[in-house]
């Protein structure tokens, strides 16, 4: 149980990371919303790699793997990769493309976990790894 926490990000920290007002402030609209999540959106949230424990009901789960699905067709970053970056210190990680950030946590994990030389987490810019 410990690992499998570790490894799932919190729904909360997911919904700050990628800036979206509409899963924070989200408020059941139909009773169906208003259930618990089902087995299969609890499955599909921790394969995805969000902590399903931490959702309340049907509605907002489905919400979430909705945007999540949104995400990786738009090439956006996972909810591990954005943990992943955020603990290094690194900001708008939501809102960065899937490939950057892939090549970004490459070259972290190359220098033994440990952010590279001549890069300044808070003030890092994807689009500088292209060049």
């Amino acid at each position: 149980m410990r690992n499998r926490k570790r490894k799932l990000v919190d729904p909360l920290q997911f919904e700050m990371s990628i800036e979206s007002e509409d899963l924070a402030n989200y408020v059941p609209a139909f009773g169906w919303e208003m259930a618990p999540p089902s087995a299969a959106q609890r499955s599909s949230l921790e394969r995805l790699g969000i902590m399903p424990d931490e959702i309340e009901n049907a509605g907002k789960a489905k919400k979430i793997l909705d945007r999540l699905d949104k995400r990786r067709a738009e090439g956006l970053t996972t909810p591990k990769q954005i943990r992943c970056l955020e603990r290094y210190g690194f900001k708008h990680v939501g809102t960065w493309a899937f490939d950057d950030a892939k090549k970004l946590i490459d070259r972290v994990a190359a220098n033994r976990w440990r952010v590279p030389p001549g890069i300044t987490p808070c003030e890092f810019n994807p689009h500088m790894i292209n060049q």
